[in-house]
């Protein structure tokens, strides 16, 4: 259970919510960024899967950790998906600093 909350706290830590891929994802450039980001998170969470694993003596740290892995990359590519296909574009205001 440890491990699979892992993957939700590793997306938490280096990206955002599914509703913020979702609302940039029709600008590619940032989309781009989230996707990276989405790595990192599946880097972290085998990581700490596998070390867990090895710690527990047991598979069961990869298998939680690789569920909720799977699951949060497909939730945050979907919702990328939808944001390109329904053409949502978050535009920062330019900042005067």
């Amino acid at each position: 259970m440890a491990a699979g909350t892992n993957a939700y706290d590793a997306y938490s830590a280096v990206n955002s919510s599914p509703w913020t891929a979702e609302t940039v994802g029709g600008d590619e450039k940032k989309a781009k960024s989230m996707r990276e980001y989405c790595y990192h998170a599946v880097v972290i969470t085998s990581v700490y899967a596998i070390g867990g694993a090895m710690i527990a003596e047991s598979w069961w740290p990869i298998i939680g950790g690789g569920i909720a892995g799977i699951y949060m990359y497909w939730l945050y590519m979907r919702a990328l998906k939808r944001g390109f296909n329904e053409g949502s574009n978050w535009q920062s205001p330019r900042s005067n600093i």
